[in-house]
């Protein structure tokens, strides 16, 4: 979201002095060691953005709905992605279901 944050910023007229963000995510490990259990997926993710500049509230925060929009990771975790999973070895591809590719 900081490149985001950044890009943005003319538009608004915020002028940024120092800005951080640190991305927090709750998971549980019990799928990943065959515990049984619920998937390690993602069960939450927390974007903490912060920021230092001398324009109003009001304007950085426009700007931070703008870049919160604007950013492909957060959106690719709000919202359902399809993802595929294609492994070759040694330059063929490698079938994952015991089978022949």
């Amino acid at each position: 979201m900081l490149t985001q944050v950044a890009k943005f910023s003319p538009m608004y007229g915020v002028e940024i002095l120092a800005a951080e963000a640190d991305v927090r995510a709750s998971f549980s490990l019990a799928d990943k060691y065959d515990l049984g259990g619920p998937p390690g997926a993602f069960q939450e993710v927390q974007f903490r953005v912060t920021v230092q500049s001398r324009a109003s509230r009001e304007a950085v925060a426009q700007l931070c709905l703008h870049a919160e929009r604007a950013c492909h990771a957060g959106q690719s975790f709000r919202l359902p992605v399809p993802t595929r999973l294609e492994v070759s070895l040694n330059g063929e591809p490698l079938s994952l279901d015991g089978g022949p590719s």
